[in-house]
């Protein structure tokens, strides 16, 4: 990239940053207890901000997503966890990569829907 672009000349989605905006990161899921953590301290300041963090199938089988939920839901955050599903982690096909492939299901005791992103309004 360019020294003058938005990266500074860092390559990758990961070195985007910006006001209220935390990029990307360089290990899978690890933008997802980052999330939680916005969200804490949104909580914890009584601002009224809410967290969006989003991750892929691929991220959803790390132990630090399971405990991002857990958290979220035990100190009840303003986080929505938003789980971008390709069918593919890492170049792995889901039905390889996950036992249960119905992601927005893996919080148990936080809300799930699915959505499809190419028709949303179904």
């Amino acid at each position: 990239g360019k020294k003058s672009g938005c990266v500074r000349g860092k390559g990758g989605s990961m070195h985007m940053y910006a006001k209220n905006f935390y990029g990307g990161n360089g290990i899978v899921g690890a933008q997802v207890p980052l999330g939680a953590g916005i969200a804490f301290a949104h909580k914890y300041k009584g601002d009224g901000g809410v967290n969006f963090s989003l991750y892929g199938d691929g991220a959803a089988n790390q132990g630090q997503v399971a405990e991002a939920f857990n958290l979220a839901k035990l100190w009840d955050l303003p986080v929505v966890f938003i789980c971008e599903n390709n069918h593919y982690g890492m170049g792995t096909s889901q039905e390889r990569h996950a036992a249960s492939t119905e992601f927005f299901k893996r919080g148990d005791y936080i809300p799930g829907i699915h959505v499809d992103g190419m028709d949303i309004l179904e």
